[in-house]
């Protein structure tokens, strides 16, 4: 790893250089056709002090490689490389991009220009789990972006990780107890919305054109509650083993639900989805497809009042609520694409598909791009912070999202997702230095057995802060105003525990725009 010097020097070189005259001098080349469509027959120079000289050939080159090493062998040439005609990555090459009227209408193409997914700036691979009824896992324009447990040997009906499911490669089928998937359409065209492989002249584009999917199979509450555990494992592997094993899972897909009931008359469900949260999980909800208020009949898992859930209706190509969309000014978040979405279908066939469980991919696919930001503090965040770089992820989700009055009356923000808005606002926080601005270093004691613990939390200068504990289910047991602090440096607070029961508690830092958790035990 270069140390900091190095890299200093190597910025103020790099500014020196351009500050210096490129002039163009002509050359005679050989005349045949370039052997590669974007490069230019123009020469890039640059001698021993640095200067960079455009060597423009009078016609296209025959041997590209001999004249290169013509120019290297001379005494003052540093080095030497052809000029090229950049590509833009906004526009993928996938033939049927063009009926994906979704897309451009989020801002992938604006999202895409800094960055097509896959990998976080730290270079951990970007995980989305999938819980649907099947899919088609040999879609070829779905199966290079499959999740492999690479602790497992396909087939070979051995627990070779000793993690409880055999030959458990691309996820698990928990309704029948097994590693293989149903063909479904419903699963199939959700896993293309989120990740069908960008840019290799088939099909579709998904809004990760890189990305892993981790696929999970269930029908009934309690195998919902399987694939969480599963899912939570893999990223706390993932996190202690420091990325040698497991999944780091960044978001999950849930383009289903239970109507007419609420969110406190489900606590294990719910109780989940704080799980989930605290690992570094984010869960994207469908709410469903009748044109209910769910705030006043009930939806599960929509009408959690989580910080880790995202709650979507589905919108028309004019940004209004679709007609069939429940919807709820409390509980739905924002609106997203519902209404014939193209996308991937089984039997390596595409098609239309319709209603929030089209609309959810868009943001749980939204999440996991996000996740690729180009940006190193939030990449060292996601492995230093989980809880925040989720919530970060989500904040910028919301703020990013697009205004329309028409959406208003229908969900809390009143607006439909937008990718690249929200990309834009994590790149503006990553360049002020605004992600990962508070956290909690530690809490002790911990468990804690006397009156009171000792905090020691990081904060930005002049942010109002506000603490809080809550219970193992969401219930908030004490909370105080701070005092604003003075200046950036490592802060310690005391916060009495009295009249507070034995048990698992949760105290999180507010402050603007960002929150700080961590979990303590009273006993």
């Amino acid at each position: 790893m270069p140390d900091s010097g190095w890299i200093v020097c190597l910025i103020l070189e790099l500014t020196r250089m351009l500050n210096r005259i490129i002039f163009w001098v002509a050359a005679g080349c050989p005349a045949v056709s370039l052997s590669a469509q974007d490069r230019l027959n123009t020469l890039l120079i640059e001698d021993q002090t640095g200067r960079i000289s455009h060597v423009r050939c009078d016609s296209s080159v025959e041997n590209p490689d001999a004249i290169l090493a013509h120019w290297v062998r001379q005494d003052r040439v540093k080095s030497v490389q052809w000029d090229y005609r950049l590509v833009f990555y906004g526009l993928p090459n996938d033939p049927e991009y063009g009926k994906q009227w979704s897309l451009p209408r989020i801002g992938m193409e604006e999202a895409w220009n800094n960055s097509t997914g896959g990998l976080t700036a730290a270079g951990d691979t970007i995980v989305v789990a999938i819980i649907d009824r099947g899919f088609d896992i040999q879609h070829p324009d779905l199966l290079p972006n499959l999740w492999i447990n690479h602790g497992e040997i396909p087939g070979d009906g051995i627990d070779n990780d000793g993690n409880g499911f055999a030959d458990d490669y691309h996820g698990w089928n928990f309704t029948e107890d097994s590693p293989e998937f149903p063909e479904d359409d419903h699963g199939t065209s959700v896993a293309g919305i989120i990740g069908a492989v960008g840019n290799n002249n088939m099909g579709i584009s998904g809004i990760n054109q890189r990305v892993k999917c981790m696929l999970f199979r269930t029908e009934r509450v309690s195998e919902v509650i399987k694939a969480y555990q599963y899912i939570m494992q893999q990223r706390q592997l993932y996190t202690s083993t420091k990325g040698k094993q497991g999944a780091m899972v960044v978001v999950v897909n849930a383009s289903f639900g239970v109507p007419g009931i609420f969110c406190h008359e489900q606590p294990v469900w719910s109780g989940m989805l704080e799980q989930l949260g605290r690992t570094g999980i984010l869960t994207v909800a469908a709410t469903g497809n009748e044109a209910v208020d769910i705030d006043a009949v009930g939806d599960m898992p929509a009408t959690c009042n989580s910080p880790f859930l995202l709650a979507v209706m589905a919108t028309d190509p004019n940004d209004s609520k679709q007609a069939s969309s429940a919807y709820g000014k409390q509980s739905i978040d924002l609106g997203a694409p519902g209404v014939q979405v193209f996308t991937t279908k089984p039997g390596a066939a595409y098609g239309y598909f319709s209603g929030t469980s089209a609309a959810t991919p868009h943001v749980s696919g939204a999440v996991a791009l996000l996740y690729s930001l180009p940006c190193t503090r939030f990449g060292q965040m996601i492995s230093g912070f989980p809880q925040q770089a989720a919530l970060s992820v989500r904040q910028a989700i919301m703020e990013g999202a697009a205004q329309f009055e028409q959406l208003a009356p229908y969900c809390a923000r009143g607006g439909r997702l937008s990718v690249g808005r929200s990309m834009d606002i994590l790149l503006e926080a990553c360049a002020a230095g605004k992600i990962g601005a508070l956290h909690i270093d530690r809490i002790f004691p911990n468990p804690a057995d006397g009156d009171g613990i000792v905090v020691e939390y990081t904060t930005d200068d002049g942010q109002a802060l506000r603490w809080q504990i809550s219970n193992s289910l969401g219930q908030v047991m004490k909370s105080q105003q701070l005092p604003t602090p003075n200046a950036w440096s490592a802060k310690r607070l005391y916060i009495a525990l009295e009249g507070l029961p034995d048990g698992v508690y949760c105290l999180s830092l507010h402050a603007a725009g960002s929150l700080g958790t961590q979990w303590f035990v009273k006993q």
